[in-house]
């Protein structure tokens, strides 16, 4: 499955990420512009920043970064406790075997340092596959080559994953996605924006770049860019957009459509479904869902001898995209530049820092699981386990006295709330990397086949889960890893050990503080669970519909009431969040906020101060305003500030422990609070 160039690029920085380089003396001018003002700055009027006055005055973007936050900063630990690990490996190289899991770690950093080799091998090792699709000359031609093996791995036309069945969360399904597209989003295709023509310009002289590095002419490449936009140009009508999705009112069954491999055939004949779905080892899929069959037909119509010359460009531009952080410095050079532009990186990781990413994101398990034995303690995840408990108690209660809610749904809520699965620290099994092969430059190999054999691996993994049941032990992220999140089709929440750090989260900390860390984002992704999207899984984890007729029009105003409050937030002069995509997260804040309070007023000398101060203490951040403009399109997510601010309004305990009043910045009338759970 083809990765989509934004997506590489954001992945290639970090987790989390400004947008346009900024000079050393700018940065340090806005410094001292932010100190100027958190220095007079009122908690009564703006929470986030008095709390996090001196933070803000002293924080900077570190180089090859685009953000500065408390998950940065977290994440800088766990990945240095990760690298010492890893540097313990490469001075015991000699003691490992070729097939040793820490041997393949070593070959992969090796590799992707030894730019005198990569240099050396230019870009040959994707020519041959280049040939393949230039010697092209029928539609025919063309799908067979779309079944090859490898040349699949970087085909975004048709983008086939295994994958939860939404409607019987037990079992793996085949699922059909729509085709990758340069700018991501279908809407900056058919809704013009500041922020597409700025996206475009960007990738446009990237492209160029890349396509002359391969050998293009200046007009070739122009040519190319311009035959797989006029491609995608055709497509995206067809495509749903960020917007759409967002309004949507039921996208799961919107997207969930059953074909069996004939209708699939009759749907878009052009194509040979049968066969790619063969090559692909997927052609005995006992349920295959297209997200978007309007896309489907679209394609199918495009996949025409008079579009050959289109389809092959759009084969070669992903293909030289994605295996571009394989080949030379100026491809990497050219990659910079790129993040520089519309990403607001200023500087560069170090060679090192690159390489280590890559082990650390391709052997992530192998290195979580040492980590976990070394960082990560039984007293504190026995100690976050009997928190999770106590919050999904505090949480029943809280439902069982909803006055908006009926008798028949609360039962069926509660019976979702208890049914939780909830996962700490690191998975029951650890991932044995021995199917996975990784050799040097010296032993006949390089850097473009450990990524393709790192694909391969990966496609194999997923095409081995098919028509067989969900391993429900596993996780989606690494224990390392700063971050949570709910899974509705496991109906789970899980907390990497990564996360479980202060401020988040420490053993020696109140339990304010660790309920205004921790506990509210444990609270948060329990409240995922019953969000816009997560209420319509039942306990199971099965698109199902467990409330009554009723219920849910009061929880459709309830969360209509949510969107239109956070549309009217303004960010900047003229620039607002986005109620509708941001409408999921800012329901888990209010709703994990209102049970830890509630947790909080069971003791009558609880410390409300300890427990609001570290709610902003750990969504503190800096970004450019460049990538803070970026991510109001495309974060579901509100800013740091609004999450912190907007969220600690809508609770009268707030209220009472700061003196607000109407007189005050953060001062909100109740009948405009927000509640749901």
């Amino acid at each position: 499955m083809t990765r989509k160039i934004l997506s590489i690029i954001l992945a290639s920085i970090y987790m989390f990420t400004p947008l346009m380089p900024v000079k050393a003396e700018e940065v340090r001018n806005q410094h001292v512009a932010v100190k100027k003002e958190v220095n007079t700055v009122r908690l009564q009027d703006d929470f986030y920043q008095a709390v996090n006055k001196e933070w803000l005055a002293s924080a900077h973007i570190k180089p090859g970064y685009t953000e500065s936050s408390a998950m940065t900063d977290l994440t800088d630990k766990s990945d240095a406790n990760v690298r010492a690990i890893f540097d313990e490996i490469l001075a015991k190289e000699s003691t490992y075997k070729n097939n040793d899991t820490e041997k393949k770690m070593i070959n992969l950093y090796k590799n992707e340092l030894n730019w005198e080799a990569r240099n050396k091998q230019g870009c040959e090792p994707i020519k041959k596959y280049l040939e393949q699709i230039d010697k092209v000359q029928t539609i025919e031609e063309f799908s067979k080559l779309l079944q090859d093996e490898e040349i699949s791995l970087f085909d975004g036309l048709i983008n086939m994953g295994i994958d939860q069945d939404i409607q019987d969360s037990t079992q793996n399904v085949l699922y059909i996605g729509s085709s990758s597209l340069q700018l991501e989003d279908a809407d900056h295709y058919t809704m013009p924006s500041e922020m597409a023509t700025k996206m475009k310009q960007a990738l446009d002289e990237y492209n160029q770049k890349i396509l002359e590095l391969v050998g293009y002419s200046k007009d070739e490449a122009k040519q190319t860019i311009e035959n797989v936009y006029k491609l995608e140009s055709v497509m995206a009508p067809f495509i749903m957009g960020t917007k759409e999705i967002n309004a949507h009112l039921d996208y799961y069954r919107a997207t969930y459509n059953e074909y069996t491999i004939k209708e699939l055939e009759a749907l878009a004949p052009n194509l040979g479904l049968k066969k790619l779905l063969k090559a692909n080892g997927v052609d005995k899929a006992k349920k295959i869902i297209v997200e978007e069959p309007k896309w489907l037909r679209a394609l199918n119509s495009l996949y025409t001898q008079e579009h050959l010359e289109l389809l092959k460009d759009y084969l070669k531009l992903n293909l030289i995209q994605d295996t571009s952080g394989c080949l030379t410095k100026e491809f990497e050079e050219a990659h910079h530049l790129l993040k520089a532009k519309l990403l607001g990186v200023n500087g560069k990781l170090t060679e090192e820092e690159v390489a280590f990413q890559t082990v650390n994101t391709v052997f992530s398990n192998a290195l979580g699981k040492e980590y976990v034995e070394r960082y990560f303690s039984p007293e504190a995840k026995a100690d976050v386990e009997q928190m999770i408990d106590e919050i999904i108690a505090k949480y029943g209660e809280r439902i069982s006295k909803l006055e908006w809610m009926g008798d028949s749904t609360k039962k069926n809520a509660i019976q979702k709330l208890e049914a939780i699965k909830v996962k700490v620290g690191y998975p029951k099994k650890w991932e044995d990397y021995k199917k996975l092969e990784v050799k040097t430059f010296e032993e006949g190999s390089n850097l473009f086949e450990n990524n393709l054999s790192v694909l391969k691996y990966l496609r194999d993994k997923q095409v081995n889960k098919l028509n067989k049941p969900v391993d429900r032990d596993k996780f989606s992220m690494p224990p390392q890893m700063v971050n949570a999140y709910y899974n509705p089709s496991n109906n789970e929440i899980v907390f990497p050990a990564g996360i479980l750090q202060a401020p988040y989260y420490d053993i020696n900390q109140s339990k304010e503080a660790n309920l205004g860390g921790i506990g509210a984002v444990i609270g948060h992704e329990i409240s995922h669970a019953f969000d816009n999207s997560g209420a319509r899984f039942d306990k199971d984890g099965n698109l199902n519909n467990w409330w009554t007729y009723d219920d849910y029009k009061v929880f459709e105003k309830k969360e209509k009431a949510v969107r239109e409050y956070y549309n009217h937030v303004e960010v900047s002069p003229g620039k607002y969040v986005d109620g509708n995509l941001t409408v999921g997260e800012n329901i888990a804040d209010i709703g994990g906020l209102a049970c830890v309070i509630d947790i909080l007023n069971d003791n009558e000398k609880a410390d409300f101060k300890a427990f609001f101060n570290n709610w902003a203490t750990i969504w503190r951040g800096i970004q450019s305003p460049e990538y803070a403009a970026y991510l109001l399109t495309v974060d579901a997510h509100s800013p740091y500030k609004v999450r912190v601010n907007e969220a600690i309004k809508q609770f009268e305990e707030f209220y009472k422990t700061y003196g607000i009043t109407e007189k005050d910045g953060m001062y909100l009338a109740p009948e405009k609070r927000l509640g749901i759970w």
